[in-house]
């Protein structure tokens, strides 16, 4: 039985660091400007729009990471709702 032969283009004709936009909108990013972005899997991204043929992806922080920290618990924290309550009362 013969051999089947995957045909592929990929890398084809492409210059490095170019990539392609696929049928679905979807877009490779080339492993040096990735890495070099200080970009990682999972990220999450905003692309957008800066002027004709040009897009800008720039990393979303995540808000929970940003404000984790950044309220008081335990019992402090109900402290202060105790003493709002009593304000209402």
């Amino acid at each position: 039985m013969p051999r089947q032969v995957k045909n592929s283009r990929r890398g084809r004709g492409r210059l490095p660091g170019q990539t392609r936009i696929s049928s679905k909108h979807q877009v490779t990013i080339p492993t040096e400007a990735f890495t070099a972005a200080g970009l990682k899997p999972g990220d999450t991204l905003k692309a957008v729009a800066a002027g004709p043929g040009q897009v800008v992806l720039s990393r979303q922080e995540d808000l929970l990471d940003q404000y984790s920290g950044a309220l008081r618990g335990g019992s402090e924290m109900r402290r202060m709702v105790e003493d709002l309550r009593a304000e209402w009362e």
